[in-house]
């Protein structure tokens, strides 16, 4: 058997070096190549057997990278080209380093039959065995499909490029409607962007993400004026939850995952102090502040993350209640039900903010003291209620009146009523939002995971 060097595989190692470190990568597995089979016999092979696989450092961080080249065998994932990928991951577990995998692979490979199906199984088992030990992060930067596309799935971030990346399971044109031209199906990945804005994000994660779950996550500096700084203007931002994260955040930054999916709850994550924080807020749509299922799945998640990883958590919590469309009661329960188990499973820090107003059950679910919540704060502005104020008035007394409805809030939904209910912590002016915020999140500084 002859075996050819791989010249196809010089736009994979440009990718990887945008990522990297400059001259910090170390490919390993570079001779593995595709074995012979009854129905693959030729002249000659290409080394790699189609993915480029190493370690190399962001920022001083470490990582593993995996990056699938279609120009070898059509974009195929073959037995050892499956096994390359799963050393990776097992080397990886036990560096406690991330995995990032730049995903370019059509399916299958017919050629090895169920010898590459098995070693996809492989790949899912140690995928689930990597969850919540090493934060997994994936770009699709060609096709994706087949069992790669379930692949893709698993990891803990996923980004597409736009214009080049396609996830599929089964190709266009191959089943007779394509999900794609179906408009229920909403995407949840976290975006499609140019390869440059996939590099910077990727990057953004590996520094505010642990590098495993055994250690915390990488304290940033912060100054004295950013320390002490007021949260000027914030009320002004109620029901924008992107522009209040920004707002209380070190420096202004925010980093938001899913932004396209359950644009009713905006998560993500910010710095507080230099230590990083996931938040989900409750955020205003088209003039709605609805919850959807959607929004609640999306929660879920990054709760969920921030669990595996050590993470504390911020909520923001400013809603009218769930959506009672029929388009999405039917998946509300099982959605909410999914985020009331992350939260109450979660053993991170917890801090709820409730800003604005808050009606019904959605109290109960979004983070209250109730639900294990470690501290909560209250705008002095903001209401919670079992009802709407207006509606409990008319039902109490069979007529509505300002003056009864003031009296409601005073005693019954209002932040100091809360407060003395011991619901709530803290009332607090808005613009000193930050300040409690970092006095919370300081008194758990020396928490271990």
């Amino acid at each position: 058997m002859q075996v050819k060097s791989n010249d196809a595989k010089a736009s994979i190692m440009r990718k990887i070096n945008d990522l990297l470190d400059a001259g910090s990568f170390m490919e390993v597995g570079e001779h593995v190549s595709a074995r012979y089979t009854d129905f693959y016999q030729p002249d000659s092979v290409i080394e790699s057997d189609g993915v480029v696989i190493g370690y190399g450092t962001i920022n001083g961080n470490l990582v593993f990278v995996y990056a699938q080249n279609s120009e070898v065998m059509g974009g195929t994932f073959g037995e050892m080209h499956g096994r390359k990928i799963v050393k990776l991951y097992s080397r990886a577990m036990k560096a406690g380093a991330p995995v990032i995998g730049l995903l370019d692979c059509a399916g299958f490979r017919i050629e090895e039959g169920l010898d590459g199906l098995n070693q996809f199984a492989k790949l899912y088992v140690t995928q689930a065995e990597a969850s919540g030990k090493i934060p997994q992060i994936a770009a699709v930067i060609g096709k994706c499909g087949g069992g790669m596309s379930l692949s893709a799935e698993q990891n803990d971030f996923l980004f597409i490029e736009k214009d080049k990346g396609e996830l599929f399971v089964t190709p266009k044109g191959v089943i007779q409607n394509d999900i794609g031209d179906n408009a229920s199906i909403a995407p949840k990945d976290d975006g499609e962007y140019e390869w440059k804005e996939i590099v910077a994000k990727i990057k953004k994660l590996v520094s505010v993400l642990p590098a495993n779950s055994n250690v915390m996550a990488e304290v940033a500096e912060i100054s004295d004026e950013e320390l002490n700084r007021e949260c000027v203007g914030i009320a002004s931002k109620l029901g924008d939850a992107k522009a209040i994260l920004t707002e209380i955040s070190d420096d202004g930054e925010f980093f938001e995952t899913a932004p396209e999916f359950g644009k009713d709850m905006v998560t993500g994550f910010i710095r507080i102090t230099g230590q990083s924080v996931g938040v989900a807020a409750c955020n205003t749509v088209n003039g709605e502040k609805r919850i959807t299922a959607d929004g609640l799945d999306k929660a879920a998640a990054l709760v969920d993350i921030c669990n595996r990883f050590g993470l504390p958590l911020l909520t923001i919590t400013d809603t009218d209640g769930f959506d009672t469309t029929s388009s999405s009661e039917k998946y509300l329960p099982a959605a909410a039900g999914r985020l009331l188990k992350a939260l109450t499973a979660s053993n991170v820090l917890k801090i709820n903010l409730i800003t604005g107003n808050v009606t019904g059950s959605a109290y109960s679910l979004l983070n209250s003291r109730g639900l294990g919540a470690d501290y909560a704060f209250m705008w002095d502005s903001a209401v919670a209620s079992i009802v709407n104020p207006k509606q409990a008035i008319e039902v109490l007394y069979g007529k509505w009146s300002q003056e009864l409805e003031d009296e409601f809030t005073e005693k019954q939904s209002g932040a100091v009523a809360l407060a003395r209910h011991g619901l709530v912590d803290k009332v607090i002016v808005p613009e000193d939002t930050r300040k409690y915020l970092i006095g919370a999140f300081q008194t758990f500084v020396n928490s271990s995971r």
